[in-house]
């Protein structure tokens, strides 16, 4: 998340009880800060799994249809009626990095659109459905169409 709950804030907040983040972690929050204070902080992994899925999905589409720039060109008064340069996804490889709760839900989703799906983790994953994992990831990236990023910040 961009928001930020930092040291400063935690000090201002007179009244906090606790703190959730609807998310995979919590290092937009500075722990150290809420725990001096007695406040627990605590997420909620699969909250938005699914939303995202749906919502890198409906990315994925949309850059394949040149969607966003199609747009553009409409407000400004141009009507494309062709489709170069458009693609469907059926058939198309997706690569994703990070094969965590999100990450496999992309997964799965991708190949009910009939995407073949390659993952790379620095841990070993089982597949979910016709998912296959690739040794690195450089060779992930050189075999797919589309790339969906599911990795913490981390400063490695």
């Amino acid at each position: 998340s961009k928001t930020q709950v930092t040291r400063r804030v935690i000090e201002a907040s007179n009244r906090l009880l606790a703190m959730a983040c609807f998310c995979i972690g919590t290092d937009q929050v500075d722990l150290k800060a809420a725990q001096e204070r007695g406040i627990p902080v605590f997420n909620a992994p699969f909250a938005n799994t699914r939303s995202v899925a749906e919502l890198i999905i409906g990315n994925i589409v949309g850059l394949s249809r040149r969607i966003g720039e199609c747009t553009a060109q409409m407000h400004r008064g141009a009507w494309f009626k062709q489709a170069v340069g458009c693609f469907e996804i059926r058939g198309k490889t997706l690569g994703i990095v990070g094969y965590g709760h999100i990450g496999s839900q992309v997964s799965v989703l991708a190949e009910a659109m009939g995407m073949h799906v390659i993952y790379y983790d620095v841990i070993p994953k089982l597949p979910m459905g016709n998912a296959s994992q690739v040794a690195t990831l450089p060779e992930l990236l050189s075999k797919s169409d589309f790339v969906s990023l599911h990795v913490p910040k981390l400063a490695s």
